[in-house]
């Protein structure tokens, strides 16, 4: 058959055609061919299903054999099996962990004991290998001795096999389910080990004292496109300003489409400075088999049995802060927003394919398509706010006693982020502070004698320039006040754009 009319039949890309026929080729147990194919899962039923239908395949209880006439297909498609390769000792990660067996001994027994895991936080552990190996390859790359390290959601107890080795200098987890913030505080009560545990909804700003904080940050976010964005959008706001700092993900390809993964890939360089280091072979196996996203209810025969080995697995990214890095805005996400389901997830998929789609219908949110169009709107309405402030009459100008703390408070409670501060003493009087901010700049300069001080900040983003002029304002206490307040970076309309003439040499 023609692979053009195929395809098109098919509603299927021919390169989604040539990793399931590879699978195929390379494993008959239908869950790992689900789990090997890179097909988000929906699709590959729905493929699998219309390749049986045109006598490709055939179905054997869970077994998946290729036809005479699939066999031809792949072919067609110059698709081979590929010779297993795989270290088997450990799993395609490139690491092992035989420094931490002792950590791992104490960790084993301790997963077995987690809370089950919970749909409604789309949550599913990994076993202890895969854990070991994520903590081997991060230590290989620098990321735990010494490290300030932040968990946005713990589902694998990473945090605690962390701890165990006793190398990180601070270890936080921020988990919304309140059964595993009280198991994994339990267990580090019961240790002594070096972990705090705060349970909050990653939705929502995280506490301001974790803002800019970190060396590192893990997470496994949900797979739809927000989730995948809010998730490490909200690790890179935790970490520490300049270079050097790692954030760590695991994303899968069952439930994220190639589409998804350039998306949002596309995002985070455009608007971050950072590079993908690694994106590793997919060796971290998850425990469970089909209650990944749920009790999932399959009436997909191959399928039907519970699988008899760990199928479902992702591979685990590492990106790495330039020099240039300033920690993003924490921000609120919108509620609208659904983080946790869309058509390419395991729970969604059965609905898709039972309403006769051939095709995830992935809702693609137009900012990602085109990450500038954001930007230019917001360059319409100003890029930044701008308040100066005089303060006459002040009780408490006489001294720059304290100013340094005052400024830093002023800045974190209006979630800007603080890069350098420079506070400098005149005489016989006067003194004047210069604040680098992440989101732009504040100066202050003081005369004494006077009881005046004078205040100038700008910010971008979320942050909010008032409410620094106001807690500097109690700092300092004046009787008489005076707020100018600017737009910044507003769009000019009637702005026209004249070549500059090239200069011809004599």
């Amino acid at each position: 058959m023609d692979m053009t009319v195929l395809s098109r039949e098919l509603r299927a890309g021919s390169d989604d055609i040539a990793r399931i026929l590879r699978a195929l080729l390379e494993h008959s147990d239908a869950w790992q061919v689900a789990g090997r194919a890179n097909v988000p899962f929906a699709d590959l039923v729905d493929i699998l299903q219309q390749l049986r239908d045109r006598g490709m395949l055939e179905f054997h209880g869970s077994e998946l054999l290729l036809t005479r006439h699939g066999a031809e297909l792949a072919q067609q498609l110059r698709v081979t099996c590929a010779e297993p390769v795989t270290c088997p000792v450990c799993a395609g990660s490139g690491f092992e962990f035989g420094p931490f067996a002792r950590a791992y001994a104490e960790f084993a027994p301790l997963l077995a004991q987690r809370p089950p895991a919970e749909a409604t936080y789309d949550q599913g552990a990994l076993t202890a290998d895969s854990v070991f190996r994520r903590l081997a390859l991060m230590y290989a790359k620098g990321d735990v001795a010494d490290q300030k390290i932040l968990l946005l959601g713990d589902d694998d107890l990473l945090s605690i096999a962390l701890a165990l080795t006793g190398l990180p200098r601070e270890i936080v987890v921020v988990e919304i389910d309140p059964r595993l913030c009280a198991f994994i505080q339990a267990v580090a009560h019961a240790k002594h080990l070096n972990l705090r545990v705060i349970q909050h909804d990653a939705r929502e700003k995280l506490p301001s004292d974790l803002r800019a904080h970190f060396d590192v940050f893990v997470t496994d976010p949900s797979e739809t496109i927000q989730g995948l964005l809010l998730f490490v959008e909200k690790g890179l706001a935790m970490l520490a300003p300049g270079g050097g700092r790692a954030g760590y993900f695991g994303v899968t390809l069952i439930e994220a489409s190639m589409l998804k993964w350039n998306l949002w890939e596309r995002h985070l360089l455009q608007n971050h400075a950072l590079v993908f280091t690694h994106i590793s072979e997919p060796f971290s196996l998850y425990a469970k088999g089909n209650e990944i996203g749920g009790d999932v209810q399959v009436d997909f025969a191959p399928l039907a049995q519970p699988p008899r080995a760990p199928w479902y697995r992702a591979s685990f990214f590492r990106v790495e802060t330039l020099k240039e890095f300033v920690p993003p805005v924490d921000y609120d996400s919108n509620p609208r927003d659904e983080l946790y389901q869309d058509a390419e997830s395991l729970d969604e998929a059965w609905a898709v394919l039972a309403r006769g789609d051939a095709q995830s219908p992935i809702p693609i949110p137009q900012e990602f398509l085109n990450a500038s169009a954001q930007r230019a709107e917001q360059a319409q309405y100003g890029l930044g706010r701008h308040v100066i402030a005089e303060f006459w009459d002040c009780e408490n100008a006489q001294s720059e006693q304290g100013l340094a703390a005052a400024i830093a408070d002023a800045v974190c409670n209006a979630r800007a982020t603080l890069l350098d501060l420079q506070v400098r003493r005149f005489y016989p009087q006067g003194y004047s502070a210069v604040a680098l901010l992440a989101e732009s700049h504040l100066s202050l300069h003081a005369w004494p004698e006077l009881g005046y001080v004078a205040l100038d900040v700008f910010t971008c983003g979320e942050a909010d320039p008032q409410k620094i002029v106001q807690s500097l304002e109690a700092h300092f206490r004046p009787r008489d006040t005076e707020y100018i307040k600017i737009p910044r970076g507003r769009m000019r309309t009637n702005l026209v754009v004249e070549p500059m003439p090239l200069a011809v040499p004599s």
